[in-house]
C-alpha cells in the first residue's frame, strides 16, 4: 500500500450544474493546507489517479461538507478520504469584501511522494507591510517566538508560533519548495499564504 498521498489542485468550479465561475465573487477559496489522504490500496494505484470533490467551504475556510463525485470505487476508502478532506484548510471566498460560504467542485490529481517532515514555528501576518516589519526585527536579532506572540494573527501565537512536525507536502507547491531547502535555525522570507503572509522557522529535532 502506498502510504503517502499528495494532491495537487487542478481546477476550481463554482455555481450550479454548469459550474461556471460567478463574477460577483472577488476571489474564490484558495487551498492553504491539505491533510494526507488514507493509504491507497495497491489494486487502485494508477499514475493518473484523480478525484472529483464537491465541497462547501464556509466563511472561515473550513470544509463544512464534502462529497466524492468521482472516487476510487472502494466505498471504505472513499469514506476515509472524505474525513481527511474535511480537515483541509482554505482561504475563504470573498463577496462584497466579506468572507462567505460557497459550494465548489474541485478536481485533484493524486501523486505519491515520500514524506518530508520537519519541525516548524511560524509567524502569520495579516499584511505584507506587517511581514516586512517582522523581517526587519528578525534581522536585528529579536526572538522569533516573541515576535510571533506580538505580530502573528494565527492561534499558534499562544505557543510562540510553534506548530511542531509538519510534512512539507501539506502546503502549496511554492511553500513546499522553500521549506525543503530550509536548514535548522533558518527562517524564510514572507511567503504568500492565501491573503496573508507567513514566515516559517525550522526548529531543532
Amino acid at each position: 500500500m502506498k502510504k503517502i498521498v499528495v494532491l495537487f489542485c487542478l481546477v476550481f468550479f463554482t455555481g450550479c450544474s454548469s459550474y461556471q465561475v460567478d463574477e460577483k465573487y472577488s476571489s474564490l477559496p484558495t487551498l492553504l493546507e491539505h491533510i494526507e489522504l488514507p493509504p491507497i490500496p495497491q489494486r487502485i494505484i494508477d499514475p493518473d489517479f484523480r478525484l472529483t470533490i464537491k465541497m462547501l467551504v464556509d466563511e472561515n475556510g473550513k470544509v463544512a461538507k464534502a462529497y466524492l463525485l468521482r472516487g476510487s470505487g472502494l466505498p471504505g476508502w472513499d469514506s476515509l478520504a472524505i474525513n481527511s478532506i474535511k480537515k483541509w484548510k482554505y482561504e475563504a471566498a470573498i463577496l462584497e469584501d466579506k468572507p462567505v460560504s460557497i459550494w465548489l467542485v474541485q478536481k485533484v490529481k493524486v501523486q505519491f511522494e515520500n514524506p518530508c517532515c520537519i519541525i516548524l514555528s511560524q509567524i502569520v501576518c495579516s499584511s505584507y507591510d506587517t511581514a516586512n516589519v517582522v523581517m526587519k526585527k528578525l534581522k536585528e536579532g529579536m526572538d522569533f517566538g516573541e515576535l510571533a506572540t506580538t505580530y502573528s494573527c494565527d492561534s499558534s501565537k499562544a505557543a510562540k508560533g510553534f506548530i511542531g512536525p509538519k510534512d512539507v507536502f501539506r502546503y502549496t507547491p511554492e511553500i513546499c519548495r522553500v521549506l525543503k531547502r530550509l536548514s535548522i535555525g533558518e527562517y524564510t522570507q514572507p511567503l504568500e499564504f492565501g491573503k496573508r503572509y507567513v514566515i516559517f522557522k525550522r526548529m531543532k529535532n
